[in-house]
């Protein structure tokens, strides 16, 4: 149970700490945005202040083409300001188109340049973009007032210009600047990455410790932990307190089913065995061998349900104790020679252990699985024979072979004999409850052991038990 909780608690912290890949997506994803937008700014900066700064030089050479301009004999005159011509043109080896017209006639420069709708003044023209003999030009428009003979005439004034030193300039930026661009994203990504790292520290630091615990460390994590991650702390400590407590109560009960189930059905047998020393009636007295039957059959069933109850306990959390192995099994067997000794059977008991050779191992888990397998081994030898018990050690393992004769001539179905409730069909005269070796293996393979049976040929069987020293 316990081992299922924190396998539980284990997935969910696993899928928690993706949080940690969420995290370093989305700083990464931020830093990709900030690494966008500071270079579409900085794009949309420079290619503003180009084009402002052209613009300027167009208003620039629209006042020194006015400058230029003058009335002379009820005409005017200009001398066009080639030298303002040549600096714009010089400029990213751009080309330069004008028209000056009035009244829409034009006097001078390219008569297909394209014309501002709405040109402005003086200070403030009107500027547009145009595709003009396979380029896009920008043209700069202003109306002059001009007084000619006493009548007040507008001159219009066009400048145009190509976009090459624009286009130049914006390219030079994009590969000067991409480079810088990618740098900085890069240094973004890296200060996500740490930033990720730092974040969720806590949180692997807090799984790691849980992943080390064994299922049978119960104890509150002490940890300290940012405030965030607090409510998770005693979220999980308040699931092992619980967790603790219900262990508790399953001992408890264990304890107390095993008293309050054993001392009614130990009455109960001794009640009808006086019964039976006084009853002189051949019919109550088959009545009363079968109650007493019957009590011992109870009475076993129920002694292994517990010992199986108590078994899936200990294996939550086994408790390691410095097992002495000859003197533990010399006892064990001691124990279990009268009943063998009702039925004629006798016990041979050899180790080749070292008096002094030690195992860790839960006493109970080990000896459990020990008494079920003499147990059975007893149980189903016919009368006047002989088990053979032999103890070993080899290769750092310790090995407990028990060998005994059955009765019934057919071959055993090993596969079955592991299965709980499950019983031969030479067994329906024995008293069992068909748990007995799945209790064994159980309580064994608790213990990091293994317990294999064979059958040889005859009504020979050896059941081997084996653990890690």
């Amino acid at each position: 149970m316990a081992i299922a909780s924190q396998n539980k608690i284990h997935k969910k912290l696993k899928t928690t700490f993706s949080i940690k890949k969420r995290l370093m997506l989305l700083l990464g994803t931020v830093a990709l945005g900030i690494s966008a937008a500071s270079y579409a700014l900085i794009y949309t900066v420079v290619s503003q202040t180009v084009s402002a700064t052209r613009d300027r030089l167009l208003s620039a050479a629209i006042a020194s083409i006015v400058d230029k301009l003058y009335t002379e004999d009820k005409e005017f005159s200009l001398d066009l300001p080639y030298d303002t011509f040549s600096l714009l043109g010089a400029i990213g080896e751009d080309r330069v188109f004008y028209k000056i017209s009035r009244r829409d006639e034009t006097i001078t420069g390219y008569e297909d340049l394209p014309s501002v709708s709405k040109p402005g003044s003086l200070l403030k023209p009107a500027f547009g973009e145009f595709v003009y003999r396979n380029k896009t030009v920008r043209v700069a428009a202003a109306n002059y007032p001009l007084n000619i003979s006493g009548q007040k005439e507008t001159i219009t004034i066009h400048i145009a210009q190509t976009k090459n030193f624009e286009e130049a300039t914006l390219r030079k930026i994009r590969e000067n600047f991409i480079p810088l661009i990618v740098i900085f994203l890069l240094a973004l990504i890296l200060l996500a990455l740490i930033a990720a790292n730092l974040i969720t520290k806590p949180l692997n630091q807090f799984a790691n410790k849980i992943k080390r615990r064994g299922p049978n460390d119960l104890r509150d994590i002490t940890q300290e932990v940012p405030e965030e991650i607090i409510p998770v702390l005693k979220s999980f400590n308040g699931l092992i307190t619980k967790l603790r407590n219900t262990l508790q109560q399953t001992e408890t009960f264990i304890a107390e089913a095993a008293h309050h189930i054993r001392t009614p059905l130990a009455v109960v047998r001794s009640e009808s065995e006086l019964a039976l020393r006084k009853s002189k009636t051949p019919e109550n007295r088959n009545h009363l061998r079968k109650i007493i039957r019957s009590v011992d059959q109870t009475n076993r069933s129920a002694t292994q349900l517990l010992d199986h109850a108590m078994v899936l306990y200990r294996a939550e959390r086994p408790e390691k104790v410095s097992l002495v192995l000859n003197e533990c099994m010399s006892n064990l067997v001691q124990q279990f020679e009268p009943a063998a000794s009702l039925k004629d059977v006798s016990i041979n008991f050899a180790s080749v252990v070292d008096i002094a050779t030690t195992m860790k191992v839960d006493r109970n888990l080990f000896e459990t699985a020990v008494r079920n397998l003499l147990d059975n081994a007893i149980k189903y030898s016919p009368a006047e024979k002989q088990i053979d018990i032999k103890c070993l050690t080899s290769r750092g393992k310790y090995k407990i072979e028990i060998k005994n004769e059955y009765n019934g001539g057919k071959k055993l179905k090993i596969s079955d004999l592991f299965k709980k409730f499950k019983r031969g069909s030479n067994a329906r005269e024995i008293a069992g409850s068909g748990l007995g070796l799945s209790i064994a293996r159980e309580a064994i393979v608790a213990s990091k052991g293994d317990l294999k049976i064979r059958q040889y040929d005859g009504n020979l069987v050896c059941a081997t038990l084996t653990l890690p020293l």
